[in-house]
């Protein structure tokens, strides 16, 4: 009879906190302190949809950004915590949000709060103006550009499994937004060359940009012209459909040769976004060929 109490005890505990972190996953602001973000960490970035949330910090010491996913679809459900954390060079405090805005979270999911905004698939955020971008950097020396797409969560690196080679999914130091079903790259990357092994990175948002310094893993440079910027916003506009769930959409240099590359995920699942790895299932991949050639190693603007 004790063991049968102690049982039954032991199943309202469970229930009963349960039920208590359900609730507290009902509002921005519960799920806020559930996710038990440090205080040397800055809130940049927020996205809800049915029964999770996504929180993206920013600390300046370690400068890192993390990503905290929060998930429990029943009060009988085990809450699901997960976090993933990259090194940047990039400066993301100007994105630090004021936590009061959590309070005005919408009732409509997919909801993304961003650079001190709600949006909804109603009012999605607006994708910055890529190909006026691009044509600011002709004839400039560049490193790598990547047109970066997630139809939903927010993004840091992952990694697709290909007949034993992993190809990178993201950026490995950009906070990657979602278009909130909009078919439109939400996230653009410049890298330029600033020394022989340096460069300047430039992420370009919607409505803000994000730059950074740093050591560079893409040591070779071309030049951007019009057929590239051309090419890059054609496959842009016709390999985005409804059905992707993140695509990259990048052209770097590995000398002497240059070349567009783009990778989709076809597929998604609630939670995508913080696997470290995909199935190659989920691929599209393709390598166009270019006329472009990369200039000798270290080249400057």
């Amino acid at each position: 009879m004790k063991k049968l109490l102690a049982l039954v005890l032991l199943f309202l505990l469970f229930f009963a906190y349960n039920a208590y972190t359900y609730h507290q996953l009902s509002s921005a602001e519960g799920a806020y302190k559930l996710a038990g973000i440090s205080g040397d960490e800055k809130l940049i970035a927020v996205y809800h949809d049915e029964n999770f949330w996504q929180f993206a910090t920013y600390n300046p010491k370690a400068r890192e950004l993390k990503v905290y996913y929060l998930s429990q679809g029943h009060p009988l459900d085990f809450r699901i915590k997960k976090t993933k954390t990259v090194k940047t060079p990039l400066n993301y405090s100007p994105l630090a949000l004021d936590l009061k805005l959590l309070e005005k979270a919408p009732k409509e999911t997919p909801a993304l709060l961003f650079a001190g905004k709600w949006y909804t698939k109603e009012n999605p955020p607006k994708s910055p103006a890529v190909g006026q971008i691009l044509r600011g950097y002709n004839n400039k020396t560049i490193r790598r550009i990547a047109l970066l797409y997630a139809r939903k969560e927010l993004w840091i690196q992952t990694y697709l499994q290909v007949y034993g080679r992993a190809y990178e999914i993201g950026t490995r130091d950009v906070l990657v937004v979602p278009s909130l079903g909009s078919k439109s790259v939400s996230t653009l990357v410049i890298e330029f060359p600033t020394g022989e092994n340096n460069s300047t990175r430039v992420v370009y948002y919607p409505s803000v940009t994000v730059t950074g310094q740093g050591e560079t893993f893409y040591l070779s440079s071309f030049n951007l012209d019009e057929q590239l910027i051309d090419s890059l916003l054609n496959v842009s506009i016709h390999h985005l459909t409804n059905n992707t769930s993140f695509a990259k959409i990048e052209s770097y240099c590995f000398f002497p040769n240059a070349g567009l590359n783009w990778v989709l995920v076809k597929k998604y699942f609630k939670g995508i976004s913080m696997e470290e790895h995909l199935p190659s299932w989920y691929l599209s991949r393709k390598t166009e060929d270019t006329p472009l050639k990369c200039n000798k190693r270290n080249s400057k603007t």
